[in-house]
């Protein structure tokens, strides 16, 4: 019986003769990939990253020529990050979830070079009308140009660096869920999808949801997360009704889920939880994860 050390000098022989790559070897997928682009904007006079998820398919010579329908996230640094977007991204796409998308996070105004408070000046972009609630208050905000931003700034410099469709999703949550949403309501016709994980839709006395009221032209799946613990006292029950009546102003050519989870609060841990079904139910036009 050969022992222990002739077994390994044998091993070793083959290496020699056969070495590893002479043996067949299984094919390597395409590795996915975050690139990152540098955004000076003049709407709001500062610079910040746009950071863009490729699939495994856009470095596939076979398919140089495919173009693929882009989804945009505000708060870019905390999706990629807290909510783990490249990573859910790569598994449902490789599941067949979800179609092959490029997925951009677009940092926010607390983000940028220029911030000097970050609280405020993500609230400056993200707040179409001020909010009472806020401290530091923020008592001009800006966020009626964000729409005219993602439009003319951001959306143009995706396009020119990256072969896209203009079909397009747009995602947000807490103060970018609600500009998300304003967003939607102020360029109806240009977003397919949206995702709004606990939007603040009280801003400026119900403001934002009064709009929504009379706005007809939603995207053509629209989905809504919230939790039953985001808040302490009647802010807990505010954000379920809110995220309720929202739902309920979508008309019979949307399809819609609304997904209120017990004892979820206001979190990235949460957001990313409800990310994987948000996406196969928007993309792969899964059913609800509510309705299961």
């Amino acid at each position: 019986m050969p022992t222990l050390e002739s077994l390994r000098f044998l091993t070793f022989l083959a290496l020699l003769i056969f070495p590893v790559w002479a043996f067949p070897q299984p094919p390597s997928e395409p590795p996915s990939k975050v690139e990152f682009l540098t955004l000076p904007s003049k709407l709001f006079h500062n610079t910040r990253t746009i950071r863009v998820w490729l699939p495994p398919e856009y470095f596939d010579e076979k398919q140089k020529d495919r173009r693929y329908p882009v989804f945009y996230f505000t708060d870019g640094i905390a999706v990629f990050d807290g909510r783990e977007l490249a990573r859910i991204a790569l598994e449902l796409t490789r599941a067949g979830k979800i179609p092959p998308m490029i997925f951009v996070g677009i940092d926010n105004g607390g983000s940028t070079r220029e911030s000097k408070n970050p609280g405020s000046d993500r609230a400056n972009e993200y707040l179409p009308f001020p909010d009472e609630f806020l401290q530091p208050p923020v008592a001009r905000p800006h966020g009626e140009l964000f729409p005219a931003f993602l439009e003319n700034e951001v959306r143009p410099l995706v396009d020119k660096d990256y072969r896209t469709t203009q079909d397009a999703g747009l995602a947000g949550s807490s103060y970018g869920g609600a500009i998300a949403v304003y967003t939607a309501m102020e360029n109806p016709g240009r977003y397919r999808w949206l995702l709004v994980e606990s939007p603040s839709l009280y801003i400026a006395n119900d403001e934002l949801l009064h709009r929504a009221e009379k706005f007809r032209d939603w995207p053509g799946r629209v989905y809504i997360g919230a939790g039953t613990e985001e808040g302490t006292g009647d802010a807990k029950l505010e954000m379920v009704r809110d995220a309720t009546r929202f739902a309920g102003l979508m008309g019979g050519k949307t399809s819609k889920c609304l997904v209120i989870v017990p004892g979820a609060d206001h979190s990235e841990n949460a957001w990313r939880a409800r990310l994987p079904g948000a996406l196969h139910f928007l993309l792969g036009n899964a059913g609800c994860p509510s309705d299961k």
